[in-house]
Protein backbone atom coordinates (compact mmCIF):
# COMPACT_ATOMS: atom_id res chain seq x y z
CA UNK A 1 0.00 0.00 0.00
CA UNK A 2 2.84 2.40 0.86
CA UNK A 3 4.43 1.78 -2.55
CA UNK A 4 1.16 2.62 -4.31
CA UNK A 5 0.77 5.82 -2.29
CA UNK A 6 4.38 6.79 -3.02
CA UNK A 7 3.92 6.14 -6.73
CA UNK A 8 0.66 8.14 -6.75
CA UNK A 9 2.43 11.07 -5.08
CA UNK A 10 5.25 10.94 -7.63
CA UNK A 11 2.74 11.01 -10.49
CA UNK A 12 0.92 13.92 -8.83
CA UNK A 13 4.16 15.88 -8.42
CA UNK A 14 5.06 15.27 -12.06
CA UNK A 15 1.63 16.50 -13.15
CA UNK A 16 1.99 19.62 -10.97
CA UNK A 17 5.46 20.35 -12.36
CA UNK A 18 4.21 20.05 -15.94
CA UNK A 19 1.29 22.34 -15.08
CA UNK A 20 3.58 24.97 -13.56
CA UNK A 21 5.97 24.77 -16.50
CA UNK A 22 3.04 25.33 -18.82
CA UNK A 23 1.76 28.28 -16.78
CA UNK A 24 5.18 29.93 -16.90
CA UNK A 25 5.43 29.40 -20.64
CA UNK A 26 8.42 27.05 -20.41
CA UNK A 27 6.50 24.33 -22.25
CA UNK A 28 4.00 24.92 -25.02
CA UNK A 29 1.02 22.72 -25.89
CA UNK A 30 0.95 24.35 -29.32
CA UNK A 31 4.57 23.41 -29.98
CA UNK A 32 3.80 19.85 -28.92
CA UNK A 33 0.90 19.63 -31.34
CA UNK A 34 2.98 20.99 -34.21
CA UNK A 35 5.70 18.47 -33.48
CA UNK A 36 3.26 15.55 -33.43
CA UNK A 37 2.18 16.56 -36.93
CA UNK A 38 5.66 15.59 -38.13
CA UNK A 39 5.92 11.80 -37.69
CA UNK A 40 8.87 11.77 -40.07
CA UNK A 41 10.92 13.34 -37.27
CA UNK A 42 9.14 12.03 -34.16
CA UNK A 43 9.13 8.33 -35.09
CA UNK A 44 12.90 8.10 -35.78
CA UNK A 45 13.57 10.06 -32.57
CA UNK A 46 11.46 7.75 -30.42
CA UNK A 47 12.96 4.70 -32.15
CA UNK A 48 16.47 5.93 -31.34
CA UNK A 49 15.61 6.25 -27.64
CA UNK A 50 14.13 2.74 -27.59
CA UNK A 51 17.28 1.36 -29.22
CA UNK A 52 19.31 3.06 -26.47
CA UNK A 53 17.69 0.74 -23.91
CA UNK A 54 18.98 -2.31 -25.75
CA UNK A 55 22.42 -0.77 -26.20
CA UNK A 56 22.50 -0.12 -22.44
CA UNK A 57 21.73 -3.79 -21.81
CA UNK A 58 24.57 -4.87 -24.11
CA UNK A 59 26.98 -2.55 -22.28
CA UNK A 60 25.97 -3.87 -18.86
CA UNK A 61 26.23 -7.47 -20.04
CA UNK A 62 29.83 -6.86 -21.09
CA UNK A 63 30.63 -5.29 -17.72
CA UNK A 64 28.98 -8.20 -15.88
CA UNK A 65 30.95 -10.74 -17.88
CA UNK A 66 34.17 -8.94 -16.98
CA UNK A 67 33.19 -9.51 -13.33
CA UNK A 68 32.71 -13.23 -14.10
CA UNK A 69 28.94 -12.84 -13.70
CA UNK A 70 27.21 -14.65 -16.54
CA UNK A 71 23.51 -13.98 -17.08
CA UNK A 72 21.45 -15.01 -20.05
CA UNK A 73 21.02 -12.14 -22.50
CA UNK A 74 17.25 -12.27 -22.06
CA UNK A 75 17.65 -11.90 -18.29
CA UNK A 76 19.96 -8.91 -18.70
CA UNK A 77 17.46 -7.17 -20.99
CA UNK A 78 14.69 -7.90 -18.48
CA UNK A 79 16.68 -6.40 -15.61
CA UNK A 80 17.50 -3.26 -17.59
CA UNK A 81 13.81 -2.66 -18.27
CA UNK A 82 12.92 -3.41 -14.64
CA UNK A 83 15.58 -0.92 -13.54
CA UNK A 84 14.02 1.67 -15.83
CA UNK A 85 10.63 1.03 -14.21
CA UNK A 86 11.99 1.56 -10.69
CA UNK A 87 13.93 4.66 -11.76
CA UNK A 88 10.65 6.12 -12.99
CA UNK A 89 8.43 4.86 -10.18
CA UNK A 90 10.63 5.51 -7.14
CA UNK A 91 13.54 7.83 -7.98
CA UNK A 92 15.60 8.97 -5.04
CA UNK A 93 14.09 6.32 -2.76
CA UNK A 94 14.67 3.00 -4.50
CA UNK A 95 17.14 3.15 -7.34
CA UNK A 96 16.64 0.97 -10.38
CA UNK A 97 20.33 0.17 -10.16
CA UNK A 98 19.81 -1.13 -6.65
CA UNK A 99 17.00 -3.39 -7.86
CA UNK A 100 19.19 -4.79 -10.64
CA UNK A 101 21.98 -5.56 -8.18
CA UNK A 102 19.52 -7.32 -5.88
CA UNK A 103 18.24 -9.63 -8.59
CA UNK A 104 21.72 -10.38 -9.92
CA UNK A 105 22.92 -11.35 -6.45
CA UNK A 106 19.78 -13.44 -6.01
CA UNK A 107 20.60 -15.45 -9.13
CA UNK A 108 24.39 -15.55 -8.69
CA UNK A 109 25.05 -16.13 -5.00
CA UNK A 110 27.97 -14.34 -3.34
CA UNK A 111 28.38 -11.76 -6.13
CA UNK A 112 26.51 -8.80 -4.65
CA UNK A 113 29.56 -6.53 -4.35
CA UNK A 114 30.68 -7.36 -7.89
CA UNK A 115 27.16 -6.74 -9.17
CA UNK A 116 27.19 -3.31 -7.50
CA UNK A 117 30.66 -2.72 -8.94
CA UNK A 118 29.43 -3.45 -12.46
CA UNK A 119 26.44 -1.14 -12.03
CA UNK A 120 28.53 1.67 -10.54
CA UNK A 121 31.01 1.38 -13.38
CA UNK A 122 28.12 1.29 -15.86
CA UNK A 123 27.02 4.67 -14.47
CA UNK A 124 30.57 6.04 -14.58
CA UNK A 125 31.03 4.98 -18.21
CA UNK A 126 27.70 6.56 -19.13
CA UNK A 127 28.54 9.87 -17.47
CA UNK A 128 32.02 9.82 -19.03
CA UNK A 129 30.51 9.41 -22.47
CA UNK A 130 28.20 12.38 -21.87
CA UNK A 131 31.23 14.55 -21.21
CA UNK A 132 33.17 13.15 -24.18
CA UNK A 133 30.29 13.72 -26.62
CA UNK A 134 29.86 17.30 -25.43
CA UNK A 135 33.60 18.02 -25.53
CA UNK A 136 33.98 16.33 -28.93
CA UNK A 137 31.17 18.39 -30.46
CA UNK A 138 32.65 21.56 -28.96
CA UNK A 139 36.15 20.86 -30.30
CA UNK A 140 34.94 19.82 -33.76
CA UNK A 141 33.09 23.13 -34.15
CA UNK A 142 35.49 25.25 -32.09
CA UNK A 143 36.13 27.91 -34.74
CA UNK A 144 32.43 28.78 -34.80
CA UNK A 145 32.15 28.95 -31.01
CA UNK A 146 35.22 31.06 -30.20
CA UNK A 147 34.35 34.50 -28.91
CA UNK A 148 30.64 33.78 -28.50
CA UNK A 149 28.68 34.15 -25.27
CA UNK A 150 27.73 30.49 -25.63
CA UNK A 151 31.38 29.40 -25.58
CA UNK A 152 32.18 31.65 -22.63
CA UNK A 153 29.32 30.13 -20.64
CA UNK A 154 30.28 26.48 -21.05
CA UNK A 155 34.00 26.27 -21.82
CA UNK A 156 35.17 26.02 -18.20
CA UNK A 157 32.66 23.34 -17.23
CA UNK A 158 33.15 21.18 -20.33
CA UNK A 159 36.93 21.52 -20.16
CA UNK A 160 37.10 20.67 -16.45
CA UNK A 161 34.76 17.70 -16.86
CA UNK A 162 36.79 16.35 -19.79
CA UNK A 163 40.02 16.62 -17.78
CA UNK A 164 38.37 14.76 -14.88
CA UNK A 165 37.36 11.94 -17.24
CA UNK A 166 40.92 11.62 -18.54
CA UNK A 167 42.32 11.62 -14.98
CA UNK A 168 39.83 8.94 -13.86
CA UNK A 169 40.69 6.51 -16.64
CA UNK A 170 44.39 7.24 -16.30
CA UNK A 171 44.11 6.39 -12.60
CA UNK A 172 42.12 3.24 -13.33
CA UNK A 173 44.47 1.91 -16.01
CA UNK A 174 47.89 2.94 -14.70
CA UNK A 175 47.63 2.75 -10.88
CA UNK A 176 48.09 -0.85 -9.79
CA UNK A 177 46.07 -2.28 -6.93
CA UNK A 178 49.04 -2.60 -4.57
CA UNK A 179 49.83 1.11 -5.13
CA UNK A 180 46.26 2.41 -4.96
CA UNK A 181 46.07 5.08 -2.18
CA UNK A 182 42.26 5.08 -2.18
CA UNK A 183 42.15 1.33 -1.59
CA UNK A 184 44.73 1.66 1.19
CA UNK A 185 42.62 4.33 2.91
CA UNK A 186 39.49 2.19 2.63
CA UNK A 187 41.30 -0.82 4.07
CA UNK A 188 42.52 1.25 7.01
CA UNK A 189 39.01 2.58 7.62
CA UNK A 190 37.67 -0.95 7.38
CA UNK A 191 39.82 -1.96 10.37
CA UNK A 192 38.36 0.84 12.50
CA UNK A 193 34.85 0.89 11.05
CA UNK A 194 33.64 -2.57 9.94
CA UNK A 195 30.68 -1.08 8.05
CA UNK A 196 33.14 0.37 5.53
CA UNK A 197 33.72 -3.20 4.31
CA UNK A 198 30.80 -3.04 1.87
CA UNK A 199 32.15 0.20 0.35
CA UNK A 200 35.59 -1.39 0.05
CA UNK A 201 34.18 -4.42 -1.76
CA UNK A 202 32.24 -2.23 -4.19
CA UNK A 203 35.36 -0.14 -4.88
CA UNK A 204 37.33 -3.34 -5.50
CA UNK A 205 34.59 -4.43 -7.88
CA UNK A 206 35.02 -1.17 -9.77
CA UNK A 207 38.82 -1.44 -9.73
CA UNK A 208 38.44 -4.89 -11.26
CA UNK A 209 38.15 -3.19 -14.66
CA UNK A 210 41.84 -2.28 -14.43
CA UNK A 211 42.40 -5.76 -15.88
CA UNK A 212 39.72 -5.44 -18.57
CA UNK A 213 40.75 -2.45 -20.65
CA UNK A 214 39.25 -3.82 -23.86
CA UNK A 215 35.88 -4.17 -22.14
CA UNK A 216 36.11 -0.61 -20.81
CA UNK A 217 36.87 0.78 -24.27
CA UNK A 218 33.98 -1.20 -25.77
CA UNK A 219 31.67 0.07 -23.03
CA UNK A 220 32.82 3.65 -23.67
CA UNK A 221 32.25 3.24 -27.40
CA UNK A 222 28.72 1.92 -26.96
CA UNK A 223 28.03 4.70 -24.41
CA UNK A 224 29.07 7.30 -26.98
CA UNK A 225 26.73 5.62 -29.47
CA UNK A 226 23.93 5.84 -26.89
CA UNK A 227 24.42 9.54 -26.24
CA UNK A 228 24.78 10.34 -29.93
CA UNK A 229 21.44 8.56 -30.39
CA UNK A 230 19.90 10.61 -27.58
CA UNK A 231 21.35 13.73 -29.18
CA UNK A 232 19.86 12.71 -32.53
CA UNK A 233 16.46 12.21 -30.88
CA UNK A 234 16.51 15.62 -29.18
CA UNK A 235 17.64 17.30 -32.41
CA UNK A 236 14.69 15.71 -34.22
CA UNK A 237 12.35 16.89 -31.47
CA UNK A 238 13.73 20.42 -31.85
CA UNK A 239 13.32 20.43 -35.64
CA UNK A 240 9.80 18.99 -35.32
CA UNK A 241 8.94 22.07 -33.23
CA UNK A 242 10.25 24.35 -35.94
CA UNK A 243 13.65 25.16 -34.37
CA UNK A 244 15.43 24.45 -37.67
CA UNK A 245 17.79 27.41 -37.20
CA UNK A 246 19.75 25.48 -34.56
CA UNK A 247 23.01 23.84 -35.60
CA UNK A 248 23.22 20.08 -34.83
CA UNK A 249 26.74 20.33 -33.37
CA UNK A 250 25.72 23.19 -31.11
CA UNK A 251 22.89 21.07 -29.76
CA UNK A 252 25.23 18.10 -29.31
CA UNK A 253 27.32 20.28 -27.01
CA UNK A 254 24.46 21.21 -24.70
CA UNK A 255 22.22 18.12 -24.73
CA UNK A 256 24.72 15.98 -22.75
CA UNK A 257 25.14 18.85 -20.27
CA UNK A 258 21.39 19.00 -19.78
CA UNK A 259 21.26 15.25 -19.17
CA UNK A 260 24.00 15.56 -16.55
CA UNK A 261 21.53 17.61 -14.50
CA UNK A 262 19.26 14.56 -14.33
CA UNK A 263 21.96 12.16 -13.10
CA UNK A 264 20.62 12.41 -9.53
CA UNK A 265 16.85 12.20 -9.99
CA UNK A 266 14.45 14.07 -7.74
CA UNK A 267 11.28 13.40 -9.71
CA UNK A 268 10.75 10.67 -12.34
CA UNK A 269 12.96 10.96 -15.45
CA UNK A 270 14.56 14.17 -14.18
CA UNK A 271 11.34 16.20 -14.44
CA UNK A 272 11.91 19.75 -13.20
CA UNK A 273 15.71 19.74 -13.01
CA UNK A 274 16.02 18.53 -16.59
CA UNK A 275 13.47 21.06 -17.80
CA UNK A 276 15.34 23.90 -16.11
CA UNK A 277 18.70 22.72 -17.48
CA UNK A 278 17.44 22.29 -21.06
CA UNK A 279 15.59 25.62 -20.95
CA UNK A 280 18.71 27.45 -19.78
CA UNK A 281 21.10 25.72 -22.17
CA UNK A 282 18.90 26.09 -25.25
CA UNK A 283 18.39 29.74 -24.31
CA UNK A 284 22.13 30.16 -24.92
CA UNK A 285 21.44 29.11 -28.51
CA UNK A 286 18.54 31.54 -28.82
CA UNK A 287 15.79 28.94 -28.50
CA UNK A 288 12.86 29.05 -26.08
CA UNK A 289 11.87 25.42 -26.68
CA UNK A 290 14.48 23.65 -24.52
CA UNK A 291 11.96 22.55 -21.89
CA UNK A 292 9.61 21.28 -24.62
CA UNK A 293 12.41 19.20 -26.12
CA UNK A 294 13.14 17.67 -22.74
CA UNK A 295 9.42 16.98 -22.23
CA UNK A 296 9.40 14.78 -25.33
CA UNK A 297 12.42 12.94 -23.95
CA UNK A 298 10.65 12.51 -20.59
CA UNK A 299 7.52 11.10 -22.20
CA UNK A 300 9.54 8.42 -23.98
CA UNK A 301 11.33 7.55 -20.73
CA UNK A 302 7.99 7.25 -18.95
CA UNK A 303 6.76 4.95 -21.72
CA UNK A 304 9.87 2.78 -21.37
CA UNK A 305 9.36 2.76 -17.61
CA UNK A 306 5.80 1.53 -18.13
CA UNK A 307 7.13 -1.22 -20.40
CA UNK A 308 9.57 -2.10 -17.63
CA UNK A 309 6.64 -2.35 -15.24
CA UNK A 310 5.08 -5.01 -17.47
CA UNK A 311 8.38 -6.91 -17.47
CA UNK A 312 8.46 -6.65 -13.67
CA UNK A 313 4.96 -8.13 -13.43
CA UNK A 314 6.18 -11.04 -15.54
CA UNK A 315 9.16 -11.34 -13.20
CA UNK A 316 6.86 -11.58 -10.19
CA UNK A 317 4.99 -14.50 -11.77
CA UNK A 318 8.27 -16.43 -11.62
CA UNK A 319 7.92 -16.21 -7.82
CA UNK A 320 11.23 -14.45 -7.35
CA UNK A 321 11.63 -12.65 -4.02
CA UNK A 322 10.75 -8.97 -3.86
CA UNK A 323 13.76 -6.72 -3.25
CA UNK A 324 14.57 -6.27 0.45
CA UNK A 325 16.40 -2.97 0.11
CA UNK A 326 17.46 -2.55 3.74
CA UNK A 327 19.01 -6.01 3.87
CA UNK A 328 20.65 -5.60 0.49
CA UNK A 329 22.23 -2.27 1.33
CA UNK A 330 23.67 -3.49 4.59
CA UNK A 331 25.24 -6.57 3.04
CA UNK A 332 26.55 -5.09 -0.20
Amino acid sequence: MKKLVSLALKILFVAVVFYLLGKKGLISVGAFRRALDQPGRIVPAVSALVVCMFLSAIRWQWLLQAQNIHLRWVRTFQLVFIGQFFNIALPGAVSGDFVKAFYVSNEIQGQRARAFGSILFDRIVGLSALVLVSAGALISHLSSFLGTAFFSAIQAFVGTAAVCVVIFYGYLFFVREDHDPILKILNQLHVRFPKVASLTRIYEGTRHYHHHRATVFKALLISIMIHLSVGFACIQFAYAMGETQLEPLSMLVIIPLGLLATAIPVLPAGVGTGHAAFAGLFHLLGSARGADIFSFYVLVQLFLGAAGGLVYLRFKTEKLPAPDFKTASSSA
